[in-house]
């Protein structure tokens, strides 16, 4: 009995948390926040990176990275495009391939997050409300994905891939439903960049 009781309120707790990400995204049209981005592996952590994140639902979103040589991601609702302004190099590949068992996905798609996610755990750490989930697509790249609130702020995504390789953003002065120019979501290759496609 002991432990029918408790794997129903780990069933309930659960069920709590897909409430509380959905509820984010309920009613969600855009969402624009600044972000601090590093990466974690078995060689260490990298310097911090930052920018700004737009999203307009469903499937649009530009990760607009902060330099002279930062890199840029669009998703247009077809395909995914990543500018590397080091390399002078454009490189593109559909958008339904690209997002598979990503943060991306969770937040641009349509519908439950248990549509493309399963629900591991959920818990509270340094003052926030977290979720663990678990793609479902055995063909992401992602072994698991985290999510984090303050209330209903969105606060921090993670993703660890398939190399145990962990990316960490962290957002600040996020804004919900603000007027987004759909010129955002467009992207050209400027001249003299190679173009590849995935």
């Amino acid at each position: 009995m002991r432990f029918l009781i408790a794997g129903l309120m780990l069933l309930f707790a659960s069920q709590a948390s897909a409430h509380k990400i959905d509820e984010f995204l309920k009613n969600l049209q855009t969402f624009q926040a600044d972000f601090e981005q590093v990466v974690e592996s078995g060689s260490g952590m990298t310097l911090p990176v930052y920018g700004v994140f737009y999203l307009k639902r469903p499937g649009l979103f530009r990760w607009d990275y902060e330099g002279e040589n930062a890199q840029l991601i669009v998703a247009d609702g077809k395909r995914v495009w990543l500018l590397d302004r080091e390399l002078d190099q454009v490189s593109h590949q559909s958008q339904k391939a690209a997002l598979r068992g990503t943060p991306a996905q969770l937040l641009s798609g349509q519908g439950s997050v248990e549509r493309h996610f399963s629900i591991h755990r959920d818990y509270e750490a340094n003052g926030l409300q977290w979720t663990q989930l678990i793609p479902k697509d055995e063909d992401s790249q992602m072994e698991q994905v985290s999510v984090a609130f303050d209330g209903n702020q969105l606060k921090r995504l993670e993703m660890t891939d398939k190399f145990n390789q962990t990316t960490r953003f962290k957002f600040t002065n996020p804004t919900r439903n603000p007027r987004l120019d759909s010129a955002l979501f467009r992207f050209e290759a400027p001249p003299g960049f190679d173009v590849w496609e995935h």
